[in-house]
């Protein structure tokens, strides 16, 4: 029958033959078959090959098909409409077979299907996407290069904010989290080439003020999907480096970046900074194992901070450090009250070093790290269940 239906598409014109290819792939996948990794060879060739020729129209077998603007808008339709309508456990089958190669032209086509996505509001989508990117790590270059595009598409190209992201949260809450997480690995906030866009800033800082839970997303998935990371370690790092950076870049005369963005996104970070507190807290009161962040994760920032603090800091810089440094403790101190991290007494040993031999003396810093050391609190290793 596959044999059959491959032929039958081959003398098929665009839009029929991606039409009942999706047809036949979706009524395949949901049967009760094995994967399509168990299947024999055969079979599971065809069934490649459909989705390479008339859904991805990445062609085997000679010149490739090239579509049009409005034919590809159509082809996009057609993938949300099929994700719609599949079966609730075909869906991230069938979304593996069509993006889990690897390949710049399938993330090109990705990151256009989730665009519509996003403006549609297609949840098994999005789903499926974030499960996608939460499997594949947020540093991975394919996670990247989509985090990277819509983050162009979303926050750089338009100055305005986009309603589309605004709303994001409310429509796939686990994709935006992975997102997040996606993003500020991409925009680390540890200089000026790394800083992320204000309106991406701005953006993140409503969604996690907003909503608590976002940044817990990706640790509800981790007993169905094991591999996951969460935000908090990123946007912690925000929080802790935005201060310092926003007041070099102030200083410098030749910065890209105005006085007044620079401002706004002082105020985003303060926000932010609040909303990740309200996080820890919140996650603690449902009861989710410790995972949001780690110690490691806290003295791979505290190392980051060393690095972008000068030797012979202006006094605005000194007090940006301070508040860096004091944020640091808050999020070390309320992640160890509420346990939603996994302690380490080595890396708290690392801060505590740091602290003393290479970064501003901070008094609540030194005395988190002291009740730390002496509490035996980080003595146990956590793991995620």
């Amino acid at each position: 029958m596959s044999a059959d239906i491959l032929s039958r598409l081959y003398r098929l014109n665009f839009p029929d033959c991606t039409k009942e290819a999706l047809a036949f792939l979706t009524s395949f996948i949901s049967q009760d078959c094995p994967k399509i990794p168990g299947l024999n060879a055969n079979t599971e060739q065809i069934i490649v090959e459909i989705c390479q020729e008339f859904v991805l129209f990445k062609s085997a077998r000679g010149p490739q098909k090239k579509l049009n603007a409005v034919q590809e808008l159509h082809l996009l339709d057609m993938i949300c409409t099929c994700f719609s309508e599949a079966p609730e456990k075909s869906k991230y089958r069938i979304f593996n077979l069509m993006f889990g190669a690897r390949g710049d032209g399938t993330v090109n086509l990705l990151t256009k299907l989730l665009s519509l996505a996003m403006s549609v509001k297609c949840i098994p989508v999005l789903f499926c996407a974030a499960i996608w990117m939460q499997e594949r790590d947020s540093l991975s270059p394919d996670v990247k290069g989509l985090t990277q595009r819509l983050v162009s598409d979303y926050c750089i190209l338009y100055p305005e904010q986009s309603t589309v992201f605004t709303t994001l949260p409310s429509v796939s809450p686990l994709f935006a989290c992975n997102l997040v997480t996606a993003a500020t690995s991409l925009y680390s906030f540890a200089g000026a080439d790394s800083l992320p866009p204000l309106t991406l800033v701005q953006h993140v800082s409503e969604w996690v003020y907003k909503d608590n839970t976002m940044c817990c997303e990706s640790l509800r998935q981790a007993a169905i999907h094991s591999a996951y990371t969460t935000p908090v370690p990123g946007l912690t790092g925000w929080c802790v480096r935005g201060p310092l950076v926003c007041c070099q870049l102030r200083e410098k005369s030749d910065s890209h970046i105005g006085q007044a963005q620079i401002d706004l996104m002082l105020s985003c970070l303060d926000k932010l900074h609040l909303a990740l507190l309200q996080s820890l807290t919140f996650t603690a009161s449902v009861n989710l194992s410790p995972g949001l962040i780690s110690a490691s994760d806290l003295a791979h920032i505290a190392q980051t901070l060393q690095v972008v603090f000068r030797p012979n800091p202006s006094k605005l810089e000194s007090l940006a450090c301070n508040t860096a440094l004091e944020r640091l403790a808050q999020i070390l101190q309320v992640a160890s009250c509420t346990r939603t991290y996994i302690a380490d007494r080595g890396k708290i040993k690392e801060i505590e070093t740091l602290a003393k031999l290479k970064l501003p003396y901070n008094r609540l810093l030194t005395m988190v790290l002291s009740n730390q050391l002496q509490s035996g609190r980080p003595y146990q290793s956590n793991t995620v269940n």
